[in-house]
């Protein structure tokens, strides 16, 4: 074997063994089957209620009809039997450029009290009506409850008046790239947040992840290197009958 085939090999080995067949998604438990494990859940001081999880057609404390979580088992959600505000989230940080991030989950919406308000707020104490549901990308130096336009770096849900107020498990998507892409070694968060002080609400949250693109399987590199070594093969027998 040439020298420089014994290169190419060896480039090529190397590409297909440092190369993996897919970029883990960012966040831990994205499905809720390991319970609560990287995620972080609060309450505003006051609430009732807090996000709990979700295993059937009932919500988890005032047992209030709902679809089943839409993964496999076991979902994320919020219930209350009185007034507060309830937020899930999880920390996370890109240590390199990313292309095509995206953001994916699951929202169910239960706002009983038939109607959204959405002050630019979280408080459910406030003497105006706040009944909401908010999913944010902020910074997570930040208050969890902010909503200010310093700490959130992306809306990518938000209830609104004249929204539906009840709806099954919706999929929501949104491209992060430009925004891991412009914060990369800074931690962000990723955050799911309902305020009520009106009626009954639940929201329930599911196979949340943030999944950077992925990259050829190993059979498909393997292929690849075939066909290059094969080309490198027959050229050279080529130019050796010469």
């Amino acid at each position: 074997m040439t020298k420089s085939l014994k290169s190419l090999c060896l480039s090529t080995g190397l590409a297909i063994a440092i190369s993996p067949s897919a970029i883990a998604g960012l966040i831990t438990n994205p499905g809720f089957q390991s319970g609560f494990t990287g995620w972080t859940r609060a309450d505003q001081l006051g609430s009732d209620g807090t996000f709990s999880l979700q295993t059937g057609t009932t919500s988890p404390l005032s047992g209030t009809t709902v679809p089943a979580p839409p993964g496999s088992t076991t979902a994320a959600m919020s219930d209350a039997n009185g007034p507060g505000t309830h937020l899930l989230y999880q920390d996370f940080t890109v240590a390199a450029p990313v292309s095509g991030a995206i953001l994916a989950f699951d929202i169910f919406i239960g706002n009983r009290a038939g109607t959204f308000f959405s002050p630019n707020t979280l408080d459910f104490s406030t003497a105006v009506l706040n009944q909401q549901a908010r999913v944010d990308i902020l910074l997570a130096s930040a208050d969890p409850f902010s909503v200010g336009s310093t700490d959130v770096l992306l809306n990518v849900f938000h209830t609104s008046p004249g929204d539906p107020a009840v709806s099954g498990y919706t999929h929501v998507t949104a491209d992060l790239t430009s925004i891991l892409n412009s914060h990369i070694g800074t931690a962000l968060r990723l955050r799911f947040a309902d305020a009520d002080n009106v009626f009954a609400f639940q929201v329930g949250v599911d196979n949340a992840d943030i999944n950077p693109p992925s990259v050829p399987e190993p059979s498909s590199w393997l292929l690849a290197a075939g066909g290059v070594l094969a080309a490198a093969l027959l050229r050279r027998r080529t130019y050796a009958a010469r």
